[in-house]
């Protein structure tokens, strides 16, 4: 994970900062006279200033807004969450931190969400008391769930604690410092280089000032996608915490012909009804490994999860 974020973030370097600067200056005449009418010069500094300011908000609300709420969200749970008993199902030590003597682990926890129906879910953290043994597969631990499944963490430990890593915020200031500077030098440079007394009107698309932050742009909309593709969903992790139970009959199953990473993507059509005694039909699709692909069921019934507000809505916690 940390090579991946490092490789993603010298490529975001490259292509977002030195490569639109050095195809401008290798493709472009110093021109000293102006490129464009006033209006359309301060078209695209307005649309300039636009992209660079969206961008800063991005990594603000990314690196602290965030952070700073799910942090609020965790007290808030602390004082008001819903108790529960975790089963632990299975445990597996990942890493060992020789100068905190914390365990770096992963286990799948089994306890009734919201409303009360028994689900797994798989989880990271660091283990700050190794030697208690606290998460060996068959004992139980105490959690909280958080009762408003819009805001993340969807549940924590009961004795979690909250606080930032001061490392971490620093880096992340720094980054966002270094962020503002580049803007603002970016600005200044080029209009002491470029301006000849005519303002802003050297100002093209291709120009580094807007295609440095068009190439972020793409970046972060990159981003984006390929995080709501690869990584957790958020709309089946609420439904996990907060959806009711059914059983379903199996419609049909096909491959929807989607391929991530050589992984198929499945579509499952099922109908069920839910507690009031409506029936519905709804759609569930899942990247699937090839390896499982066989024991997917192709008919029959199957447990589900729904939202109730939204019985169109399900999730198939375990779908082989």
């Amino acid at each position: 994970m940390k090579f991946m974020i490092i490789f993603w973030g010298i490529f975001l370097f490259f292509f977002c900062v030195p490569f639109p600067i050095f195809i401008y200056m290798m493709s472009e005449d110093l021109a000293t006279e102006p490129r464009n009418s006033l209006a359309v010069s301060y078209g695209y500094l307005g649309f300039s200033l636009l992209i660079w300011l969206y961008i800063l908000a991005f990594f603000v609300n990314n690196l602290f807004i965030k952070t700073f709420k799910q942090k609020n969200t965790i007290h808030s749970i602390l004082r008001n969450g819903i108790p529960r008993e975790a089963k632990v199902i299975r445990y597996q030590l990942l890493k060992y931190i020789p100068k905190t003597n914390m365990n770096v682990i992963q286990v799948v926890l089994s306890f009734p969400n919201l409303r009360n129906t028994m689900i797994e879910h798989e989880m990271m953290f660091h283990d700050s008391r190794p030697q208690e043994k606290r998460f060996d597969a068959g004992n139980t631990v105490k959690v909280l769930l958080n009762p408003d499944v819009s805001q993340e963490p969807y549940f924590i430990l009961n004795d979690q604690k909250v606080g930032f890593n001061t490392s971490g915020m620093i880096l992340r200031t720094a980054f966002i410092i270094l962020l503002i500077a580049y803007i603002i030098g970016l600005y200044y440079y080029f209009y002491m280089r470029e301006s000849f007394d005519f303002g802003w009107r050297f100002l093209t698309f291709m120009h580094p000032i807007i295609f440095s932050g068009v190439m972020t742009i793409i970046y972060v909309l990159v981003f984006q996608l390929i995080s709501g593709k690869f990584f957790k969903n958020k709309k089946e992790e609420q439904i996990l915490f907060s959806g009711r139970n059914a059983e379903a009959e199996i419609i049909s199953v096909s491959q929807t012909g989607l391929m991530v990473n050589d992984q198929p993507e499945i579509k499952i059509q099922v109908s069920f009804k839910d507690f009031r005694g409506k029936e519905h039909i709804a759609v569930y699709k899942k990247i699937v490994s090839l390896l499982n692909l066989s024991s997917v069921p192709k008919y029959g019934r199957i447990e589900i999860l729904y939202d109730e507000n939204d019985p169109g809505k399900i999730m198939i916690p375990k779908i082989f």
